[in-house]
Formats: structure tokens, sequence, C-alpha cells
């Protein structure tokens, strides 16, 4: 369990994040949403323990998340970020590999080589082993990037799985609509094995179909926080977004619609 306690964070004189609370459950899919600038990807980068708050508290497991070793906190959350400046000339399956890296200490053990090979079989990049990253489309690293925090997490003891998390921010911006259901698919697989998984997306559609919770963020405060259905309502997302939102139910897909309104 992740616990999120009146959390600030301040960079100069600019308030970032004011007085943020809730908390994060395996066996679930929380989906942070908000307008650019709302302050979604600095709360993932405070979550994750890439930054420490400026005040308030985040804590994994009862812990502080800020006690607890990096290399230990490598073992158990991965992260996808959005930029990733690989200058050097590596192949996509050394860049899955690096997935593994907190779990072996000189050479990969055959663990780790198999977590990397089912990684990249789950997100179809098993083809592109042997390219060099920087020759991939924007999509393709993407998908290999993914495959490395899959290879993170990978773990022969289902039992272990309440004690990871994943966070993706915007995993699935340069993806296609056949790689953005996949990986979304596939996060929700890790739910129902009882990772805790949190995800940033700018997509309402997306976030109604693989939300379990969401995190509504509007100028760095906390607009809504609960079930996708109490948080995905018209008069909600349009106080959130400055635009009025339709709701549509179809008889034919289980998920709510959300499509701009008039204004």
């Amino acid at each position: 369990m992740m616990q999120v306690n009146q959390l600030v964070y301040t960079a100069g004189k600019r308030n970032i994040l004011n007085n943020i609370s809730f908390s994060l459950a395996p066996g679930k899919v929380t989906v942070i949403l908000g307008p650019n600038g709302a302050g979604k990807s600095t709360l993932l980068r405070l979550l994750s323990g890439e930054l420490k708050p400026s005040g308030g508290t985040v804590s994994w497991h009862n812990r502080p998340l800020h006690q607890i070793p990096p290399a230990q906190l490598a073992t158990q959350r991965a992260v996808l970020t959005q930029q990733y400046a690989i200058t050097l000339p590596f192949t996509c399956e050394e860049v899955v590999l690096m997935g593994r890296y907190p779990h072996f200490t000189n050479q990969p053990t055959a663990d780790d080589i198999a977590a990397v090979k089912a990684a990249m079989e789950e997100m179809h990049v098993t083809h592109l082993s042997s390219r060099p990253f920087q020759t991939l489309s924007g999509g393709e690293q993407q998908r290999v990037q993914a495959a490395r925090v899959l290879a993170q997490l990978w773990s022969k003891r289902p039992e272990a799985a309440p004690g990871k998390m994943l966070l993706l921010d915007e995993p699935t911006s340069s993806m296609d609509i056949q790689h953005q259901q996949l990986l979304l698919g596939k996060a929700r697989k890790l739910a129902q094995q009882r990772y805790t998984v949190l995800i940033v997306l700018h997509d309402l559609n997306l976030a109604a179909r693989y939300a379990d919770e969401i995190v509504l963020l509007q100028k760095g405060s906390l607009l809504a926080a609960g079930t996708a259905a109490e948080v995905l309502q018209p008069a909600t997302l349009q106080q959130a977004y400055g635009i009025p939102l339709q709701l549509i139910q179809s008889v034919d897909y289980p998920y709510p619609i959300l499509v701009p309104g008039h204004h």
C-alpha cells in the first residue's frame, strides 16, 4: 500500500503541488488525469522517489519512501517516464536487460534472461532484439522501454506481486491503437495479479476503459479522487478541463465514452 499524505512540492517560488492526499492499493489500476500543467508528471516523480516532497509524506509499505535505499526500491518498483536520452549504441535487448540490473551483480542469471525474453514477447518487440535502439520509431522505443520495466518487475514467485509497483508516465503517447491496448491491457493484468499500478494518461477514454480509481488534478491541487465512475462525470471534468463534455453509454461497449460538447 502507498499512502500519500498532505503532499506539497515547490520549485523556487512556484507551488507545483498543494496538499494532496490519497492512497494506492495493490490490485487496482489508478490513473492520474488533469490538464497540461496540473502537476501529473511531478506527482509521479514524487511517488517514484525521484523527487523529495517539500512537505507531507509518501510512504510505501508503512515506510517513508525516501528512507528506502534506492537499490532496494529498484527491485520493488519500476518507472516508465516520458523522456529517455539513450545516446550509446545499445541494442533493444540490452535496453530491456537494463531493467534487470537491480537483480544481479556481475552477470545476468538464467532468470534474468528469462525475464527479458518474456517481457519482449509481451510487448511484441522480440523481432527488434538486435536492432540499435536509436534506429526505432518513437512508438517502437516506447514499447522497448515498456518491456524494460516489465522485465524489472518480473518474478517467478506470484506471491511477491503485492510488494511491487508499476508507474507509467503517459506510456501510450507515441503508440498506435493496437499497442496502446496491449500495454494498458498488460497493466490491468498486473493489477489483477495484485501489483500496484499507477498511470498518467491524457486520453479520457483510455482512462474510462482501464482505470479502477482516478486521481484528478487541477492547477496542482486534488480536484477529485475515487472510482472511475465517480470521477468521470461531465461537471467534474468541465471544471478540470474548461470545456463541456458529454458522457455517452453504448449498448455495445461496456465503458462510458467521453466526447467534447458544444461551447
